[in-house]
């Protein structure tokens, strides 16, 4: 006998069995109230539509299909990528082909092997031999060979799946000591005992998460197939929280460590370390599941900014702050050709101004607002010197259309006046510009309209002018 075969006999001898799920009930509890309220708000949603918790759950699912072989180190994730693959978001094929050609289908038949699982918790059937074996054939399906230790180092050797181990694959943990698994000649057995306690009546009447802990548990401590040992506890241990509340138990690489030490702590006798893990492993993927149904009935995030970008378009398509900058030119062309009759003068008994400046009583009506950047008119003034004194002014807001078409107004209406008779009222007293002589360019007629207007703004107000002046005379005799 070889020096490796002798320390293949101690290990075989070092086996230790797992217990029955009596010891495993008797030595672990269940924060049961935790577990009820993490249930209840999913629960509660009555209304909610199959299609929507059927994608909630896929999500769930993806994360733990991708992630259980990263913890195998067959390949890396991070949170980032999890997301992505697990979200299917537009890039998801993109960044699961860079991760290397061998990715994605180890990632499916992991995916596929999760479906097995959800396809046999939904027929309520028992968990048995045959279905362990299948289940190892689905995990381990893109998977050719996988690597043993010999006494020469590492060697790849084929993986035949969905039979039970040939040679030994007891391990050296990371501590560096050596931990023995079911032996070969043993291991039929084992499974076979597993399976008997799944199906007993103790079992069956379990919480499910303490049902998924101890099949876990009791799966990797026979390790009964040459690989892949670690992705098939994972995915029965899914089995029985599938069966209560449809979900699979997400555990994503970066638990890790924590569900190493936990196995281990199991393997010291510890088993309530590793309920607890299972248990708060099962109550993330609820509540990643239920964040997953509230973000779907909730608006997306385009959804929410194309909803607030609309409230700057108008009915007629046009954008407000398109509104703003055609008001704003209108305003300046009457501004300019009142400047140009200003500015030729009246002789120097007539003094007169024009200017654009704020105006703070501007009411504008239900279907118009005043500019964003604050409101704006037209401020035009003439006066005349003693002894035939007198001042008149006029002042125009600047009224933009609330949800302008082309055929909507905007106006420059009169705010404030001297109370002349001469003063007409309603649509004589603005100039109204449709949008359509404003956009896409200033129109011909509308610029020869705004002459027009200054023009008659001009001469009514020197007109007004002449009654007030002729007040003043009179009032100095």
């Amino acid at each position: 006998m070889t020096a490796a075969e002798a320390n293949i006999h101690v290990l075989d001898a070092a086996y230790k069995p797992f217990p029955t799920f009596a010891e495993w009930a008797e030595k672990t509890s269940i924060d049961t109230v935790r577990w009820d309220r993490y249930n209840a708000s999913l629960a509660s949603r009555s209304d909610l539509s199959p299609e929507v918790l059927r994608r909630a759950r896929e999500i769930a699912k993806r994360a733990a299909a991708l992630d259980t072989g990263a913890i195998e180190g067959l390949y890396e994730v991070d949170r980032g990528f999890t997301f992505t693959v697990a979200f299917e978001t537009a890039a998801w094929e993109v960044e699961l082909a860079k991760r290397g050609e061998n990715v994605r289908p180890l990632f499916e038949a992991q995916l596929h092997a999760y479906d097995f699982v959800l396809d046999l918790a939904t027929k309520a059937e028992p968990i048995s031999e045959a279905a362990i074996r299948v289940l190892h054939e689905e995990v381990c399906r893109a998977q050719a060979t996988y690597r043993v230790m010999t006494a020469v180092g590492p060697q790849e050797q084929p993986l035949t799946k969905g039979r039970y181990k040939a040679l030994p694959n007891h391990v050296r943990t990371r501590d560096g000591v050596d931990h023995s698994y079911a032996p070969v000649d043993v291991t039929p057995a084992e499974v076979y005992r597993l399976v008997e306690e799944l199906r007993s009546d103790a079992f069956l009447a379990g919480h499910p998460v303490l049902q998924a802990a101890y099949a876990h548990y009791a799966f990797v401590v026979i390790h009964p197939f040459a690989d892949g040992n670690g992705r098939v506890a994972r995915a029965l241990a899914s089995c029985f929280t599938y069966r209560a509340v449809s979900m699979p138990i997400v555990i994503l690489s970066e638990h890790k460590d924590t569900y190493l030490d936990a196995l281990e702590g199991a393997d010291k006798g510890d088993f309530q370390l590793f309920v607890d893990f299972m248990l708060a492993r099962s109550l993330d993927t609820i509540a990643l599941v239920n964040e997953s149904v509230l973000g779907a009935l909730s608006p997306t995030i385009e959804e929410g900014a194309e909803a607030v970008n609309k409230l700057y378009m108008t009915r007629g398509g046009y954008a407000q702050q398109q509104i703003d900058e055609v008001g704003k030119k209108l305003l300046e062309a009457v501004h300019y050709e009142l400047k140009k009759i200003v500015s030729t003068g009246f002789g120097p008994k007539i003094r007169g101004s024009v200017s654009i400046a704020p105006m703070q009583k501007n009411r504008p009506g239900k279907l118009h607002r005043a500019p964003v950047d604050g409101e704006r008119g037209i401020h035009i003034e003439f006066e005349s010197v003693a002894p035939a004194s007198g001042r008149v002014f006029r002042k125009y807001s600047l009224q933009l259309p609330v949800d302008a078409s082309s055929d909507d107004d905007i106006q420059l209406s009169l705010l404030a006046a001297n109370n002349s008779p001469t003063v007409g009222e309603g649509s004589d007293a603005a100039f109204s510009a449709r949008m359509e002589e404003l956009l896409p360019a200033f129109s011909g007629v509308l610029q020869i309209r705004v002459t027009l207007f200054a023009e008659r703004v001009a001469g009514e107000m020197l007109a007004e002018l002449k009654s007030f002046a002729e007040r003043g005379i009179q009032e100095r005799r």
